[in-house]
């Protein structure tokens, strides 16, 4: 399904990507965590990698909101994502210095070649601040794997809201949608969020796949439905 030109951008942003949002859960790393199968050192490694990019999106967001109005509107300071990242490090004894990936090597080259496109970085962070919704439901399947007894220490970067989620998630899409965005720069910012999905996809295979190779490798499984269903006990 497509959306129009008249749909609120986060229902295009949702809409066109839920096939990409699906190769997505499937990928090696996602796919354990969700099923709470990763070993607490795999967890690690995913934590020290997710800092890396984190750490330099974050620097590009806070670039695109000096740089356009538009993004300060809608992004807030307090979701940068590394300081949950560093917490999580800490309590997990993980480093904050580890040799990037190909995939996480790729992941910041990107940032860096879009750090003077902020709608295209907006776009990168709504997919992050987005994954939040489902990653909560994770955190709480980890904390049992894992035997964790606080509700928050070691988890910020999956559910760094608790019980506020909803209320962060929905403030930040309502603001995103009355934002007065002209074509270009709609386009932008789903070419960002695009990018977020096929980079994260990435981030578990060594040789990257566009966007067009994945859709062909996995086009013949993809279910929208079975999505929408996987996905009711989120936040839309």
């Amino acid at each position: 399904m497509t959306t129009t030109t008249t749909d609120p951008i986060t229902k295009r942003l949702k809409d066109d990507n839920w096939d990409l949002h699906q190769i997505a859960e499937r990928g090696g790393t996602p796919s354990s965590m969700i099923k709470g199968t990763i070993s607490r050192e795999g967890y690690v490694s995913s934590l020290e990698q997710g800092w890396l990019v984190h750490e330099a999106l974050d620097s590009a967001v806070r670039a695109a909101r000096g740089a356009e109005p538009l993004v300060a509107e809608v992004v807030a300071e307090a979701h940068t994502f590394e300081p949950w990242y560093r917490e999580d490090l800490a309590y997990f004894g993980g480093s904050t210095e580890a040799e990037p990936t190909p995939g996480t090597a790729r992941f910041i080259a990107h940032i860096e070649a879009h750090k003077d496109d902020p709608m295209h970085i907006l776009g990168l962070h709504y997919v992050r601040l987005g994954a939040t919704n489902g990653n909560r439901f994770v955190a709480r399947k980890l904390r049992q794997v894992f035997g964790m007894e606080s509700a928050t220490e070691g988890m910020m970067a999956l559910d760094p809201f608790g019980e506020a989620q909803r209320g962060e998630w929905m403030k930040f899409k309502e603001t995103l949608d009355a934002l007065p965005l002209d074509g270009a720069q709609r386009d932008a910012l789903f070419d960002g969020t695009r990018a977020a999905y096929v980079l994260t996809i990435n981030l578990d295979l060594e040789d990257a796949m566009s966007a067009d190779e994945l859709l062909e490798a996995h086009g013949k499984t993809l279910d929208r439905d079975a999505f929408e269903k996987g996905h009711s006990v989120h936040v839309n």
